[in-house]
């Protein structure tokens, strides 16, 4: 299986779109090789543990709108902001851990994702210099 990244920390968890996460647990569930496209330009120092931080949120009731023309089950949840407790999140991205990755394909080959600090640490020597 081949993801694109919108982000690959120095921990190798990858930022993706929401459901990657998900597409990658059950790849490797079923022991498919998960391969991430990830330019260097997006890896980043930064370890997220979680997809709840630093994320981006979409429109809400993109989560509600239907294509059904099914009408046994209307839109449950049209009427979501006169519930008084209830909030919807959507999640625009997804984090997926290293341990599912197999393997990330840059412009400078492939890697497996426990040598992005690698990557990271020759990029800034080259800044440097």
């Amino acid at each position: 299986m081949i993801l694109g990244a919108a982000a690959i920390f120095a921990n190798g968890a990858v930022l993706s779109r929401a459901g990657s996460a998900v597409a990658g647990m059950m790849a490797r569930r079923h022991n498919i090789p998960l391969l991430v496209c990830c330019e260097t330009y997006k890896m980043h120092e930064r370890v997220q543990l979680d997809s709840i931080c630093f994320n981006e949120l979409g429109d809400p009731d993109d989560l509600v709108k239907t294509n059904r023309d099914d009408t046994r089950f209307g839109d449950v949840l049209t009427d979501w902001r006169d519930i008084q407790k209830l909030k919807l999140l959507n999640l625009n991205y997804d984090l997926t851990p290293a341990e599912f990755v197999s393997m990330v394909i840059t412009e400078v080959g492939m890697i497996p994702p426990t040598s992005v600090p690698v990557i990271l640490r020759e990029y800034h020597k080259d800044q440097e210099s």
